[in-house]
């Protein structure tokens, strides 16, 4: 991985970070806000902090259920190194393009060969997509006073967002179930490096591939057979976002609030989280700020929205950036292939 490019997507996001916070805190009182931060009651914020891992433990689990299935069995303790990676890496690349293929890289550092890799990022993807559109449906569906809470900004950006998320998870099941599909996708890409003149030996390259995907095929297929290892992973998907929806729950009970319930502060950001999921931003950032503030303005109450803002996304987003991204470096100096 290029370490340059992961320092500039770091220094980035936590740029943006610190430009979101000077807007947000401008002309406020800083002594009002501190004292929030400092009444808010660790048990809780440790509770918080429990379910953003438990966010990427559970990532970590539904991988070594596919790769278990797929015949290659895998530590939990180097699928949760494959979930940290997964998640430091879409937090620093916009609209998280670059998750998926760090895990598929570590994973074939540890033995796991690409075309599983991919397979099994195929299926977390539709199973996250479909979860994260069924689950705002239901709060739609089930707290319809959110909605229009959320204003027009936010409700425009939850359409988008939810029609991207249903047409990429259209496409990865696609990719997914047919395998003829990667074929001719792989295939265009290499007529094109050779027609840019951007490969060497595209024959060799072209062989590779073949090689990769009659694996690939044979995965896919194996996957087909078994119905049942999607619904399971459905299941763990819905338990991941869950743990992550109820942070800001945490966050609110931790500075001392109470009326509104778990399941209508989760609903909440559930469509919070949805709407602003695909902007083409690095981790979001920002905009999940100023959604926060927007959504939540009513729940927290106007002197406490800015404070409860720092700690939510200082648990779901802040902190497992800064373990995932030490988990992610760990990681790389053991799989580093040994010099000859």
């Amino acid at each position: 991985m290029d370490k340059r490019r992961n320092i500039a997507g770091t220094a980035f996001v936590l740029a943006v970070a610190a430009a979101t916070l000077w807007v947000v805190f401008r002309g406020r009182d800083w002594g009002e806000v501190w004292a929030a931060l400092g009444r808010a009651r660790a048990g809780w914020l440790a509770f918080g902090a429990a379910l953003a891992g438990c966010f990427i433990a559970l990532e970590a689990l539904g991988t070594c259920l596919i790769l278990r299935t797929l015949g290659r069995p895998t530590p939990m303790a180097h699928c949760l190194g494959f979930s940290a990676a997964g998640f430091y890496f879409s937090s620093i690349t916009p609209s998280a393009t670059g998750g998926q293929p760090a895990q598929v890289f570590y994973m074939a550092r540890r033995g796991v060969p690409a075309a599983l890799g991919t397979l099994d990022m195929l299926l977390l993807t539709v199973s996250y997509q479909a979860a994260a559109v069924l689950l705002a449906l239901a709060a739609w569906l089930f707290r319809p006073g959110i909605v229009p809470a959320l204003g027009v900004g936010l409700g425009v950006l939850l359409l988008w967002s939810g029609s991207v998320n249903l047409l990429l998870t259209a496409g990865a099941a696609a990719f997914l179930f047919r395998p003829k599909a990667a074929r001719r996708m792989g295939l265009w890409v290499i007529r094109l490096g050779e027609r840019l003149h951007l490969l060497r030996d595209p024959a060799r390259i072209r062989e590779k591939l073949e090689a990769h995907l009659a694996e690939y095929r044979r995965g896919s297929e194996l996957l087909g057979r078994r119905w049942w290892l999607f619904v399971l992973v459905m299941g763990v998907t819905v338990g991941q976002l869950l743990c992550q929806y109820l942070i800001p729950w945490t966050v609110y009970r931790a500075l001392g609030l109470s009326g509104a319930g778990a399941l209508q502060i989760a609903a909440t950001q559930a469509l919070v989280s949805l709407a602003v999921g695909a902007l083409p931003i690095p981790g979001a950032v920002g905009a999940s700020e100023a959604a926060f503030l927007t959504a939540y303005r009513n729940t927290f109450g106007a002197p406490l929205a800015p404070a409860a803002m720092v700690l939510c996304r200082g648990l779901s987003f802040y902190l497992p950036l800064a373990v995932t991204g030490a988990s992610t470096a760990l990681l790389h100096l053991r799989t580093r292939p040994k010099s000859s």
